[in-house]
């Protein structure tokens, strides 16, 4: 046994840390559920005015830093979110933290965020938890839930151990990650047995953009083929909403991506 896992099981034994975190890995890739993640901008609470809602799509790394009793702690990392705006990907980038105390039942996320360019810091204040962690559900306001306020909803589930393939029991594509992403995304994929598949990248037009794979032999298993976010003329592409289009023996799927500025 490694001296970290000897630490944590002797913690553990000690009631320092609950067997909860102890089973989970240090760090854990996560994805958006659209719904319920949303950026909120309007009255909060019991104020009477609209509120506008845009559903958000995105990524982010969940470090674990640490425990104190029965509080665990963890940093955000590389957190990416973006919606339509028009032709292009309005993105909210950036880091924050996470702390659970399993026996109160309570949770509070801060999120550092730069909103349209401009930086925002948002804070879920100490909550009661609504779902079972490793699921993560937190609403993050920019000023305490003030009548007029803007709020990131975050609704999350852990994809992976982060840098290790995705394991859901599924054929066709699997995940891309990151998402929404910058400069490259890989994209999983898994025929469920040996066989040939093509992958291309399209446009929200259906357009082609890149061909990945054109009838290309694939193992069992999954894998996953990077694409750096250009055409097949070696142009980077414009930033907004793209597909991978995955045809193999077993059918066709399809998988959103989002590429930011």
């Amino acid at each position: 046994m490694n001296p970290r896992s000897a630490l944590l099981a002797l913690l553990v034994t000690f009631g320092l840390v609950p067997t909860a975190f102890a089973a989970l890995p240090d760090s854990l890739s996560y994805a958006l559920n659209t719904p319920p993640s949303q950026l909120e901008s309007g009255c909060q609470g019991p104020c009477d005015c609209a509120i506008v809602s845009e559903p958000t799509y995105g990524s982010f790394d969940l470090i674990r830093t640490g425990a104190t009793g029965t509080v665990a702690n963890y940093e955000i990392h590389r957190y990416i979110a973006s919606f339509n705006n028009g032709p292009g990907a309005v993105s909210l980038v950036g880091t924050g933290t996470y702390e659970i105390d399993n026996a109160a039942g309570t949770q509070r996320m801060t999120l550092d965020l730069d909103v349209w360019g401009q930086p925002e810091h948002f804070d879920s204040g100490v909550v009661p938890l609504s779902v079972a962690f490793p699921q993560i559900h937190a609403a993050c306001a920019a000023h305490g839930f003030a009548c007029v306020d803007s709020v990131v909803v975050v609704d999350a589930v852990p994809l992976q151990q982060v840098g290790v393939p995705p394991t859901v029991p599924h054929v066709g594509l699997l995940a891309s990650l990151p998402d929404p992403f910058v400069h490259s995304t890989h994209i999983w994929l898994d025929l469920g047995q040996p066989g040939t598949a093509s992958l291309r990248i399209v446009d929200a037009a259906g357009r082609s953009v890149r061909v990945l794979a054109e009838r290309a032999s694939f193992g069992a298993g999954p894998r996953s083929m990077a694409w750096d976010g250009r055409n097949d003329q070696g142009q980077d592409v414009a930033p907004g909403v793209y597909w991978a289009v995955l045809r193999w023996a077993g059918g066709v799927d399809r998988r959103r991506l989002v590429k930011l500025d």
